[in-house]
């Protein structure tokens, strides 16, 4: 059979990957306001993006309203091998959207409906590159459905829940040095590609405590879930069925605000993410002559913190900027070119301007990647393959978001 489908396509990547990542989890692509105050956003949660940082902040919108946003992202990466030589990865702008509505429907109880991304982008190299034996083109894509209510429970005290629904399509492109099994490395390069869809089901909680007016904390828990996906492997004109899962992290996020003056918020989170408790990841083939395949993950979980202000220079105009620290969660010996994981600041600022029933927000960021330099054989490249990903990799990345808000 093909050299059983070229030793499932000489041990098959797995599809997760994203440009602006801690792990597969990206940050500062679902809400403009929060973005431009690097995502220190869950004590403040005031506008309808509260339904994915925050159901407890829903309480404070008594309105109406519908938000619609976008965020555009480029990741710029470069590698230089060991002997000095550069490759490029092949960026492109990415959009990222979502959508946000609420509702009152009691005194200060408020539900709404939102449809965000929390993964989303996808990373390439060129074809005949350096990592063609690793990954081509990834893309992991996770959709979160959330319907959620927020409500203020006493005086100071506001509680809010999401459930969530996720819809997941997934694809990896590589090449496979199928000349290995012919005694002639390099010389006969097959083009393989795995995808997959599936969905899952999880939930997410929160709590805003206003211990006076200038002080308040808050607490989210995002749970975790497991995606399983149906999918295929395509090799050479043959396609193989498989099935497999991808595990998503708890998160738990702890946010401090403080408010010096009427006009002046500033507003602290630290970010948890529980990356160890995700397992490795196992394609499992429908044929039994073709063995499973297993992909080692080995995450460690990591801290992001997030310092976010914001300025009311007017009645109408809001200025506001942020900073993140996100650590990395893939240690060398598991990292891939796929997925540019390593220590990033990001650097963010935007505004807000309320204009009648209409607000608009903006936000930049700019994503600073420290320099990281990788030795390994992940996924045996270097011992199926005649390559090598080993090298230093730099990166940098830029976001734009733009948020339209009608309250009605």
């Amino acid at each position: 059979m093909q050299k059983i489908i070229v030793l499932a396509a000489l041990v098959s990547g797995v599809f997760v990957s994203s440009g602006m990542a801690n792990g597969y989890k990206i940050l500062a692509v679902k809400s403009a306001k929060a973005t431009a105050m690097g995502e220190a956003f869950i004590t403040q949660a005031d506008d309808p993006s509260a339904i994915s940082f925050n159901p407890a902040g829903l309480s404070q919108l008594h309105s109406n309203q519908v938000q619609v946003q976008v965020t555009l992202c480029n990741a710029y990466a470069t590698r230089t091998s060991p002997s000095g030589e550069e490759s490029e990865n092949e960026d492109k702008w990415q959009p990222v959207p979502s959508f946000f509505y609420t509702s009152e429907v009691g005194k200060d109880v408020t539900a709404g409906l939102g449809l965000s991304f929390p993964n989303g982008l996808s990373s390439e190299w060129a074809d005949d590159g350096f990592a063609r034996y690793v990954a081509t083109y990834s893309d992991l894509v996770v959709a979160d459905l959330s319907p959620a209510i927020g409500a203020k429970v006493i005086e100071h005290l506001q509680l809010g829940a999401a459930v969530d629904y996720y819809y997941s399509r997934a694809k990896l492109e590589r090449m496979v040095d199928a000349g290995m099994l012919y005694g002639a490395p390099g010389a006969m390069d097959m083009k393989s590609s795995v995808e997959g869809t599936g969905s899952a089901w999880g939930y997410n909680l929160g709590a805003i405590y206003e211990i006076n007016r200038k002080h308040s904390v808050a607490l989210t828990y995002r749970a975790p879930y497991t995606i399983e996906y149906d999918g295929e492997l395509s090799l050479g004109g043959q396609d193989q069925d498989l099935s497999t899962s991808i595990d998503f992290p708890a998160v738990v996020v702890a946010g401090y605000a403080y408010r010096p003056t009427e006009k002046w918020k500033l507003e602290f989170n630290l970010d948890w993410t529980d990356w160890e408790e995700v397992g490795d990841i196992t394609l499992d083939f429908e044929n039994p002559a073709i063995p499973d395949v297993t992909q080692k993950q080995g995450f460690r979980n990591t801290l992001a913190y997030k310092l976010g202000s914001e300025y009311l220079y007017s009645q109408r105009l809001a200025l506001r900027a942020g900073y993140i620290y996100n650590q990395n969660a893939t240690p060398e010996e598991n990292w891939r070119p796929s997925l540019l994981d390593t220590d990033a600041q990001f650097v963010t600022t935007g505004f807000g301007y309320n204009l009648a029933n209409w607000t608009i927000d903006t936000a930049l960021q700019f994503v600073f990647y420290k320099k990281r330099t990788i030795d390994n054989n992940v996924d045996g490249n270097e011992s199926l393959s005649s390559s090598s990903i080993d090298g230093t990799y730099e990166a940098f990345a830029l976001g734009v978001s733009l948020a339209a808000t009608r309250k009605f």
